[in-house]
């Protein structure tokens, strides 16, 4: 594949998006050339250009259009597969990378459809800012007073309300936040022992229920959802819940930003995000 990514380099160049080395390899540079050139109006030879390329070695099977959109987009991204990882890495991408991750998630990539390399550096970039380079993989519950009011407001009206909970501890904490939804009891420990888990902090029993299921280690996570911290659980839980909500189809089409919505529920620590989906994209070849 490296001849036809270096005749869309060459595409790229020619109209001034791209100035980088004609040389196949696809680090920022020419991904986002080719975001810039999806969201341009004009430039319809050069998108035209592209997808025969693509059309020409099977990749994209789309009308001839100039019309540069997800199928276009996507056949791109299908030009460059998911590169294998190393803890060094993770470690270029963000310093503070916990070591002995990288293991699981070339093992299970795969399996989980995580197959282009537009689709691992969008995990990847989630992932680390989710436990925090892979060194949070527990919520910790241990709120002050004002933090719960201003954080949780839904369930905490006031300080008063908040410094009664506190006082309970973490546990009674999790069960106002938590309990009572996403599968989870009231009043019985359930928020707590099924908070935010894992490398993209799966919450909730029954998430954690369907984790299991779908990563075929049956009810184990919910007997002990304390393995959740486990390498092996931590990265296949996250690759489960990223299966599960297409984020593949997103990140393939090069709507990194939607990925992000799609993890979080909503732009929180978004420019971080693309801060390491960029650093992604240069470190992983």
């Amino acid at each position: 594949m490296k001849e036809v990514l270096k005749s869309i380099q060459v595409v790229l160049k020619e109209v001034g998006l791209y100035q980088g080395k004609i040389d196949g390899l696809i680090g920022c540079k020419t991904y986002y050339s080719v975001i810039t050139l999806k969201e341009k109006n004009d430039l319809k030879k050069a998108k035209k250009d592209i997808q025969k390329i693509l059309a020409d070695n099977r990749l994209y099977f789309g009308e001839i259009d100039g019309i540069f959109g997800g199928n276009s987009m996507s056949a791109f991204n299908h030009a460059i597969p998911a590169p294998k990882i190393t803890d060094d890495l993770l470690i270029r991408i963000q310093k503070n990378c916990a070591l002995g991750f990288a293991g699981n998630i070339n093992q299970y990539a795969d399996k989980y459809h995580i197959k282009t390399k537009a689709d691992l550096c969008a995990f990847i970039a989630n992932i680390i800012h989710e436990s925090n380079g892979f060194n949070n993989l527990r919520e910790n519950m241990n709120y002050s007073a004002s933090r719960l009011v201003q954080v949780f407001p839904k369930y905490f009206k006031s300080l008063v309300s908040a410094r009664s909970i506190v006082a309970q501890g973490q546990v009674a904490i999790a069960d106002v936040v938590y309990g009572g939804r996403m599968g989870n009891g009231k009043d019985n420990g359930d928020g707590f022992a099924y908070r935010g888990g894992g490398l993209i902090h799966l919450t909730g029993k029954r998430n954690y229920t369907l984790a299991s299921i779908g990563t075929g280690v049956e009810d184990l996570l919910v007997k002990h959802p304390e393995l959740i911290i486990q390498s092996e659980h931590a990265v296949k839980t996250a690759m489960w819940f990223w299966l599960n909500n297409r984020c593949s189809g997103y990140a393939n089409k090069g709507e990194f930003d939607q990925v992000c919505r799609v993890v979080n529920g909503g732009n929180n620590g978004l420019a971080h995000r693309r801060e390491l989906h960029q650093k992604a994209w240069n470190v992983l070849f």
